[in-house]
């Protein structure tokens, strides 16, 4: 997504896509033109408008705990959350990996409904706190329905809404995470098709704008659905491998071998940016071989390997799951990482190797 950042909450990066603005004008036009008006009469135009804006605010800003709810659960699962946006149907958080089992997934999930329900009954008690029948009190009712909606629309069983991941951590336990996702997407994409009939329904009887939405929210969730099972495929295909079955073995060198002798004889055949070096004090530090370019040719001869080494800050094991290692590596912008045990160092795990078999998988599932 095109994103503009906005803020950090608990180490989460919340964007708006610029999409969002799009929701925000129709919601304000909408209620300021047609749901504060027809209920509120006598008020100045800009009374309307001002009221139709917070409400847009508020709305997102209740689709932001909705999201920001899903996440928490998922970090105290130990699953990293990257960013949260805001868009046009709503927020979306990106959890980075598929849920280790059916009771994980199921908390994730009911998360997102339970914030919302949980709002609404909020403004539900600040309605009968505030029994004056003004445009605040309306403000209020309004925020009380959309909360209530945006939960039990989340409920239905069609993934990738809520619901539908609901309904796959029922299934998974059964049948198992890839057949349960496979059931949830077909729902998915069921009632993605059902707002397109109903879509298509209200062009023909003159709404325009709910016809137009309905059609375009159908056609979201039918490709997210798409989508999802494709990523749920990958991820399961990458759990069934790990880190030893792909990493590049290799031998430190001594530290004190010059870098021009490392050029000619030891990088025309490495197949990694990063070599392992042996310290003197039995340490092993690495080198970039991508450093070696910026160094002078005449200099080559009389530097050696320790005056370029460095110290990694991210390693892996070899018996991780090449999905968790594939999120690591994309999360902190790595193209390669070093696999060590017990510190010992075994080899170096290349992102470039994994994305090969992801590769030809996708191109055998086309």
């Amino acid at each position: 997504m095109n994103a503009i950042p906005l803020f950090k909450i608990f180490g989460i990066q919340v964007y708006i896509d610029y999409s969002w603005f799009i929701a925000f004008t129709l919601i304000t036009l909408t209620l300021s033109q047609g749901f504060y008006p027809m209920l509120y009469k006598n008020l100045s135009q800009f009374e309307y408008i001002l009221a139709g804006a917070v409400s847009a605010i508020m709305l997102f800003l209740s689709v932001l705990l909705h999201e920001l709810s899903h996440s928490l659960v998922a970090i105290k699962h130990g699953i990293p959350v990257r960013d949260i946006y805001l868009f046009i149907f709503g927020g979306v958080a990106m959890i980075e990996q598929e849920p280790d089992s059916p009771s994980t997934e199921f908390k994730i999930a009911i998360a997102g409904p339970l914030m919302s329900f949980f709002l609404a009954l909020i403004f539900f008690t600040a309605i009968s706190l505030y029994p004056i029948d003004d445009i605040f009190n309306g403000f209020l009712n309004y925020m009380f329905m959309v909360n209530f909606a945006l939960g039990a629309f989340n409920l239905i069983p069609a993934f990738p809404l809520d619901g539908g991941r609901i309904l796959r951590s029922i299934l998974w336990k059964k049948y198992g995470i890839l057949k349960a996702t496979e059931v949830a997407s077909k729902f998915g994409k069921y009632f993605g098709f059902m707002l397109i009939g109903f879509g298509i329904y209200s062009l023909f009887n003159g709404n325009l704008i709910n016809g137009f939405w309905l059609i375009f929210l159908g056609t979201f969730i039918i490709k997210a659905s798409k989508d999802a099972l494709f990523n749920t495929k990958l991820a399961v295909l990458l759990s069934k491998l790990k880190v030893f079955n792909i990493m590049h073995t290799m031998n430190p060198l001594d530290e004190n071998l010059s870098i021009l002798d490392f050029s000619m004889f030891y990088r025309p055949y490495i197949r990694t940016y990063l070599y392992p070096v042996l310290t003197s004090d039995g340490r092993i530090l690495f080198i970039d071989t991508r450093d070696l370019d910026k160094i002078p040719y005449f200099k080559q001869e009389e530097m050696t390997l320790k005056d370029i080494v460095k110290p990694i800050k991210y390693y892996v094991l070899p018996e991780e799951r090449l999905s968790k290692v594939y999120n690591l590596l994309k999360r902190n912008k790595l193209e390669e990482i070093p696999v060590i045990d017990n510190n010992t160092f075994l080899g170096i795990l290349r992102k470039s190797d994994i994305e090969a078999i992801l590769n030809r998988f996708i191109h055998e599932v086309k």
